[in-house]
């Protein structure tokens, strides 16, 4: 089965972890309740602003072209990574994404400079996919931006000696194959797509799961859904990027757009497949670009 490319679903997933202002680093954290595995304890920590961030509970998924790692703490202080790729290699943060976000913030120090996305802002090294005992290893440091690009007296916060050790996954690499399909049109010409990517991603901290289905091509454009996995057959309508329900987006020529109208109809869904229909105006957060996709239907295994 073909799972989802990250590059589509950045906003959507990052929404999804911003939940919480930044506060002060606790860094006297117990770390007795933190999950063990079998090959090591695992540890996710970072340094910033002169304090060691080190979470309490972590998780990861691992896919045919995605890993996607959600680290927390007690006080609601998160870090997510998300990677297209499902390799043991180092891949720059500025096109995939990582993102802290402080206890009881909206927003997040991400890896992308709104202002200038090619900026080289980090990178994420995966050192190891342990597939027996379902762990993944590696480190990180990047420049994090302020994700509110409407405030400008924020500086820039460095993240530094970032190491994710021995992190459980879910998810099986790589996975089986199936038959999926995708259609969408966008501004009235149609999106031919070369991969159809369907995923679970479970996060942490009490969000609920979400299913992404996106349509991709070799270029990096892209249109993609997340559903929350809860919902049953029927109508939900897209509220903007904060959406509880669900969200869409686009990357169309590096430019990033986010749902702000529409609806998705899911027509049919199982524990493992969901198929529907879909039609969103979507817009750039920086310049208010729009595009508009419509005819979107889709039918994916996702598990």
């Amino acid at each position: 089965m073909k799972k989802i490319q990250l590059i589509a679903g950045i906003f959507l997933i990052l929404n999804a972890f911003i939940s919480c202002t930044t506060e002060p680093i606790d860094s006297a954290i117990n770390l007795a309740d933190f999950n063990s595995t079998s090959n090591g304890p695992a540890v996710f920590k970072a340094d910033f602003s002169g304090n060691t961030w080190i979470a309490t509970e972590a998780t990861a998924t691992v896919a045919s072209n995605l890993i996607s790692i959600q680290a927390a703490k007690a006080d609601g202080s998160t870090f997510a990574i998300l990677i297209q790729g499902n390799a043991a290699a180092t891949y720059p943060s500025n096109t995939n994404i990582i993102a802290y976000t402080g206890a009881g913030s909206t927003f997040a120090y991400w890896s992308v400079n709104s202002a200038n996305a090619s900026e080289n802002t980090g990178s994420i090294t995966i050192t190891n996919i342990n597939s027996v005992n379902k762990t993944i290893s590696g480190t990180f440091s990047y420049k994090g931006y302020w994700s509110d690009t409407t405030s400008t007296s924020i500086i820039p916060v460095q993240f530094t000696n970032g190491v994710f050790t021995n992190i459980p996954y879910t998810g099986t690499t790589p996975p089986p194959t199936s038959s999926d399909n995708f259609y969408a049109k966008v501004d009235g010409t149609e999106f031919v797509e070369d991969q159809i990517n369907g995923a679970l991603l479970t996060n942490v901290s009490g969000m609920p799961d979400q299913i992404s289905v996106v349509g991709s091509k070799t270029n990096g454009d892209s249109v993609g859904l997340n559903i929350v996995r809860s919902l049953a057959v029927g109508t939900y309508q897209f509220t903007g990027p904060l959406g509880v329900e669900v969200n869409g987006s686009c990357v169309l020529n590096s430019v990033f757009y986010n749902a702000e109208s529409g609806s998705i109809t899911i027509t049919s869904k199982t524990p493992t497949r969901i198929a529907g229909t879909f039609n969103m105006v979507v817009k750039n957060f920086t310049t208010s670009a729009t595009k508009t996709v419509t005819e979107g239907s889709f039918d994916v295994q996702y598990n």
